[in-house]
Order: C-alpha cells, then structure tokens, then sequence
C-alpha cells in the first residue's frame, strides 16, 4: 500500500514537471512587444483674413479705345525704286492723301525726260514754221505743223502716263490717323522693299468702352477720362448692347488712335455691409463657401450669399456676421 502512494506520488511529480517545461517552452515562443515610434499631431496653421463690416465705394474702371479702330499697312516692293524723302516719324498724326514717303525711279524719269524734251524741240519746231509763212505768204508748213502737233500730243500722252505710274509708287495717308510703326531702315533714311514699311492706325474720333453691369449710361452725360497726369472730357454720345460711345468735348488733338484713357466711375456708397477678401470666397457645385476659422483653429465650410464685387472684396449678403476669421 505504501509502496503503491509512492508511485502516484512521482506520477503526479512527473505531471508537473512536464506540465512547467510545456509553460516554460511556450514563454519562450511568445514573440517580444516592439515598441513604434508615434509622430505626434501637429495643427495646420491657415492664412487668414477676418471679416469685415463697414462702408465700401464700389468704382468702376473703363478703359476708352478709339471707336472703329483700324490699322492700315503700306508697302512698297518695286526693285527699281529709290528713295527720295520720308515726311513723317512714328507718333505723327497725317490727313488722308499727305504724301508720307517719295520714291524716284530711273527709267520712270528717264522716260518722262525724253518725251519732254521730244515736246519741247517739236515745240520750237511748230513756232519755226509758223514764222516762216507769216514772213512768207508763199509757203505752206500746215500739214508739217499738224503733224507735229500730233507728236507733241502722243508724248504728253506718254509724259502723263509715267507721271502717273511714279504717283503710284508714292505712299500717301489713306485715311487720317496715326503712324505707330515704321521699318528701322526707313526710319534711318534707307529703303529696303517689302512689306509692312508703314502701320497708321486710324478711328472715327470718337471713343467706345465695354458696357458695365450695375451702372445706367446716359446719353449727353459728361464724364473725365485721363491718360498720364491729363484729363480729358467726353459725353456719353451713344449706349448699345454691350459698350457704350463716347464723344469728345476737350480737344484732344494730341492723343493718337492707340491710346487707351482710363475713365473711373464712383458708384453711391454701400453702408454697413459685410465683406471679405475675394480670395476667401470660394465657389463649389452647390455655390459659394468660405473656409470658418474656429477658436481651436479648425476650419469649417460655411455657406455663403455673396452679392457685388468692389475691388478685392466680396459683399456677403448671407452667411456672416462680421468679426469671423477665415481662411484664404
């Protein structure tokens, strides 16, 4: 009996032997904790722009071209040709038909030459018979003279017509109007023939503007524009579709067609409104947004009404209240 507790003594000893390797054998598998390194959160920091109330001044800037603009070319490509005199410089102001460049052509000239002195020599001749028979009442120089005469008339013809064709090749003001380009080497006294020699730019006198929105143009309405440090008046002469005509009451002689004068316009004073930068507006598919500032510094879309536009701002009609920090 005593031989029999013994034994199930070591069994049980045995049992927790084994039973600790097993614990120790799966201490030993179990993988070690990795310890990560975390980044810790850092706030976006936003441009800001806090939302104002107050008065804003809308204006409205237009700028005055030259009604009807036209910009004409001319050009001269006849070989032969030399040059004789330019007349005018870029900036010049010229009437239809001034003479602008002259030109000189040899055989032109050495044609008309020849005939006039063809006139002039048969010319003289005529005169001699017609002295003759008025000396003498004998003879009989009338067929002689006629010829002559026929001559006298083919030359001119032939004067005429090369006088016409050198005419031609002068370059003379289409229309009245500007210069604003001329080729380098004409404009240091050298021809080169081509194209493009002379640009004139040229108007009906009058000045036209894009027509705004939000603003009444009435005719006869006096208005300044200014070009540089000089002022200019005009009156509103007519008001179309989209752009609005004016006509000059200063004289304006000594602006060009390709000048652009500036005409602002002070619309009434909006009073006590709500506005914000333009850049804070943003626009989605379901309309306009900003990006609302909290005091933790998140931000929020927030919905917004926006009505006109006055310099870099925005009129908030809905939305805002004033004092609120958005982002741009």
């Amino acid at each position: 009996m005593a031989d029999r507790k013994k034994r199930t003594g070591k069994w049980k000893l045995l049992l927790c032997l084994a039973a600790g390797s097993l614990l120790t054998g799966c201490g030993k598998a179990e993988p070690e904790l990795v310890s990560t390194a975390r980044t810790p959160y850092e706030k976006l920091a936003y441009d800001t722009t806090e939302v104002k109330k107050g008065n804003l001044t809308p204006e409205i800037t237009l700028k005055l071209k030259a009604e009807g603009l036209e910009k004409i070319t001319y050009d001269a490509t006849n070989t032969e040709l030399k040059l004789d005199k330019v007349y005018v410089a870029v900036g010049d102001k010229v009437e239809k038909g001034e003479l602008l460049v002259s030109f000189r052509s040899d055989s032109l000239e050495a044609k008309m030459t020849q005939y006039q002195d063809e006139i002039a020599d048969k010319q003289l001749l005529v005169e001699h018979y017609v002295n003759l028979m008025s000396c003498d009442a004998s003879l009989d120089y009338n067929e002689d003279i006629a010829n002559l005469k026929r001559d006298i008339e083919v030359a001119e013809l032939y004067v005429e017509e090369a006088e016409e064709k050198l005419s031609r090749y002068q370059i003379t003001a289409k229309e009245s109007g500007t210069i604003t380009a001329m080729d380098n080497y004409l404009q240091k006294g050298g021809f080169v023939p081509g194209n493009n020699l002379i640009t004139e730019v040229c108007g009906t006198g009058n000045y036209e503007a894009d027509l705004p929105e939000g603003y009444e143009f009435n005719v006869g309405d006096t208005y300044t524009a200014t070009l540089d440090a000089l002022s200019y008046e005009l009156k509103v002469a007519g008001v179309e579709e989209n752009k609005i005509i004016f006509s000059p009451v200063s004289d304006m002689t000594s602006l060009s067609e390709a000048d652009v004068l500036s005409l602002v316009i002070t619309k009434p004073t909006l009073e006590n409104v709500i506005y914000v930068k333009a850049s804070a507006v943003k626009e989605g598919e379901e309309g306009h947004f900003v990006y609302l500032l909290d005091d933790s510094g998140y931000r929020e879309a927030v919905p917004v009404t926006v009505g006109e536009k006055v310099g870099n701002h925005w009129v908030v009609t809905s939305g805002l209240s004033g004092g609120e920090k958005v982002t741009l």
